[in-house]
């Protein structure tokens, strides 16, 4: 639902030439055609998907190419369809967007496979202080433990859990409470922007680099 309330953002920025879709028609195939609802969430999941996946570059490149047609591609391929195949517009529309998210899943695919990530997925650090990263699709579960302070009141165990999407070697995720930067290049995974938290107790802190 996030990601298809961006895309409609992007939609009520554009402007509309003759044959495009209104806002108005916009609502109402969504409430009155399951064909077109099931492309628009499908469309919605597979740029969140892409969103995830992508370099800095490809989202860019990408993002312009997603305006491009949604400001005037979409129009143009659902008018063809209207015309050539007899459809009504829901149906040219919800079409045009379930070929459009097709497209975007290929691109998912395409940046999925540059990075290698058996080189990043993996523990880094020892028994007592680690961080794993574990690949679930499109984004790495993550794990961190850290530990010190001895048994006394001084001692402190860090604990966070999360997930996040790689982009250029990077996982960055927010929780409530604070946000997580971790770099990983397959040897080296660096922790930064973990605040002392209810993760880490006062004393605690996970910051800092774990080593293979």
């Amino acid at each position: 639902m996030r990601a298809s309330m961006l895309l409609l953002g992007l939609v009520l920025l554009c402007p509309w030439p003759a044959f495009a879709l209104s806002n108005a028609e916009y609502e109402a195939f969504s409430k009155e055609s399951p064909a077109f609802a099931q492309a628009e969430e499908k469309l919605g999941a597979a740029w969140e998907a892409f969103s995830a996946a992508a370099s800095r570059e490809e989202f860019a490149a990408v993002l312009k190419e997603q305006r491009e047609w949604i400001r005037k591609t979409r129009d143009s391929e659902a008018a063809g369809l209207v015309k050539s195949a007899k459809l009504s517009r829901a149906e040219a529309y919800a079409r045009t967007a379930a070929e459009r998210a097709g497209k975007l899943d290929a691109y998912t695919k395409t940046s999925l496979s540059r990075v290698n990530h058996k080189d990043v997925a993996g523990t880094y650090g020892g028994k007592k202080d680690y961080v794993t990263l574990t690949r679930r699709g499109a984004v790495y579960a993550v794990k961190i433990r850290t530990a010190g302070g001895g048994q006394g009141p001084d001692g402190w165990e860090c604990n966070f859990e999360g997930e996040a999407a790689l982009r250029d070697n990077v996982l960055s995720f927010t929780d409530p409470n604070f946000t997580v930067t971790i770099s990983a290049n397959g040897s080296v995974a660096t922790v930064a922007d973990l605040p002392n938290s209810e993760a880490c107790g006062l004393r605690g802190t996970a910051n800092g680099n774990f080593r293979r």
